[in-house]
């Protein structure tokens, strides 16, 4: 994404934006990131200026075009004279979906019911609606309703996020006659989305692994490794122009096999990466992942000191610490895995967002008291 915002041509939007990147990693940026409820990476949001108000927020990777769509909602979201009720509601979902995501399905909900037929945010309020209801763990309502609207809607971005919702709506519940149903009518749609050039790589990454899911939970392990294959393969194909670029293949990789596959698969891939990236933590973080998976005990050791020593932020040391413990424990050394846990426990106390903070923490009690 961030090769997107560096080569597109937003000239048009000179004078309208003051741009701001805040890392998810420094301390200095817990309060905003607690206030204005930034969970994931890449989060977006466009802020008024007078009163410090979300006019527009959205989570994950977009195209350019995307991207367009995004800064001219807020912009409109700032100027209350531009709006329509449906404008409104639409707006307020954004600003709610982050901390609120019950309220925002009702503010997405009355977007719809107060929209005109040619209205031309429709789609977005759609997919918005959809994804404020996987936010509420609302899972039969956001894979059915992605389901329907997915029939009808014009094969975009705003369809492979439609189809994105309802596939991790399906993933996160349990298997019943309603979610066989729901599948059944969301796969044909998922295989359109991928065969479409505008469905950015996020997405692609979002699709494979929840039909990967969707494939083991229900016994057909070799879907899951047919999906996995493609995917691997759409990866390995793509030659990387920015330290950026590879690092975020090589996260997509040890996500795939996360999911389901071999780790030995990919780890020339990853050696590679942390050869070409000797300042990256990331690059030793993922291999170290997969170093462990393949029971490298030794070798996933010896990563994650590496990726210690390229100055990792907030987030990325108790990642690593924790991986190290848990090879350490694997290899019989009890207290020194328990140390490594204590450091890590005390690393965690760093991290910005409250939430991945508390996550941390209570994972790395659990694990001392283990």
């Amino acid at each position: 994404m961030r090769d997107l915002l560096n080569h597109a041509d937003l000239a048009g939007y000179a004078g309208q934006f003051v741009w701001l990147e805040l890392s998810y990693d420094a301390p200095e940026n817990r309060t905003f990131l607690t206030k204005y409820g930034a969970e994931a990476t890449p989060t977006f949001f466009v802020i008024a200026p007078q009163d410090e108000l979300v006019t527009a927020m959205q989570t994950g990777a977009m195209s350019l075009e995307q991207l367009r769509q995004f800064l001219d909602r807020g912009a409109s979201g700032a100027d209350a004279r531009s709006q329509t009720p449906a404008d409104a509601a639409l707006m307020r979902g954004d600003k709610l979906r982050a901390q609120q995501p019950q309220d925002a399905v009702t503010a997405y909900r009355e977007a719809l019911r107060l929209a005109p037929a040619n209205w031309p945010r429709r789609q977005l309020a759609e997919t918005s609606f959809v994804e404020a209801l996987q936010d509420n763990s609302e899972w039969r309502l956001c894979a059915e309703t992605s389901a329907t609207k997915a029939a009808h809607m014009t094969r975009d971005d705003l369809f492979a996020r439609m189809v994105v919702g309802g596939l991790w709506c399906l993933v996160s519940t349990d298997r019943s006659p309603w979610s066989d149903v729901a599948f059944q009518k969301l796969q044909p749609f998922a295989e359109e989305a991928l065969a479409l050039p505008s469905t950015v790589r996020d997405h692609r990454d979002e699709i494979y692994r929840t039909l990967m899911k969707l494939s083991v939970a229900r016994n057909d392990n070799a879907a899951a490794a047919k999906f996995g294959d493609r995917w691997l393969a759409e990866l390995d194909a793509i030659k990387p122009d920015s330290d950026e670029e590879r690092s975020a293949l090589d996260i997509a990789r040890v996500e795939s096999i996360q999911t389901f596959g071999n780790p030995e698969r990919i780890l020339p891939a990853l050696k590679a990466s942390e050869l070409a990236m000797p300042n990256n933590y990331i690059a030793s973080l993922r291999l170290a992942q997969m170093e462990l998976a393949a029971k490298h005990l030794d070798e996933t050791i010896a990563a994650c000191d590496r990726g210690l020593a390229r100055s990792p932020g907030a987030n990325g040391r108790p990642w690593l610490l924790q991986i190290k413990a848990q090879a350490l424990r694997q290899k019989g050394k009890t207290a020194e895995a328990r140390r490594t846990l204590q450091e890590a426990l005390q690393a965690a106390q760093e991290i910005p967002n409250q939430g991945s903070r508390n996550m941390n923490v209570h994972s790395i009690k659990k694990a001392l008291q283990q």
